[in-house]
């Protein structure tokens, strides 16, 4: 776990509360069926302690909805496309180049999550997000439990990937 001083928090509480400081995504209550709860200032202290882009924008992802969702997102790798290359007293620039997210998590509103690594992309419906250092730990809305360790996201596997 993260050791960030956040204040007392009751954890623990059959009545919804936070389960431990660890996690962004939990159902309140006794068992699956209560209501999704987020904490996604936790994610984005998370991201700035390992160094993590983290940004927020509102978007239509038609995989996981047809309204527009605010998204949560940690960006672990940028690439760049487009642009020209110029060359000027031996020094060379790129005009034009944007940069757009290679490999990220993007976590809505409703608690689906979108994962985009390097050789493969996911929508996974996430019942459970905890963070524990870099691994990502999830359960999704089907019972199935997945482990993810970021620092394979941040680094390229191979000078061939963009």
């Amino acid at each position: 776990m993260i050791p960030i001083a956040r204040g007392e928090r009751n954890v623990g509480s059959l009545f919804g509360s936070k389960p431990s400081d660890a996690h962004v995504i939990w159902r309140s209550g006794r068992d699956d069926g209560g209501k999704k709860r987020f904490d996604f200032e936790y994610l984005e202290l998370w991201a700035a302690h390992f160094g993590v882009d983290y940004e927020e924008w509102e978007r239509v992802d038609h995989d996981r909805g047809e309204d527009p969702r605010k998204q949560h997102v940690c960006v672990f790798h940028w690439a760049k496309s487009g642009g020209q290359e110029v060359s000027l007293g031996g020094e060379t620039w790129t005009m034009g180049a944007s940069e757009r997210p290679r490999t990220f998590i993007e976590i809505d509103e409703a608690g689906m999550v979108r994962l985009k690594g390097w050789t493969s992309e996911t929508t996974i419906d996430v019942d459970e997000l905890v963070l524990d250092g870099t691994t990502l730990r999830l359960r999704t809305a089907d019972g199935g439990q997945k482990s993810l360790d970021v620092e394979k996201l941040a680094s390229k596997p191979d000078a061939n990937t963009t």
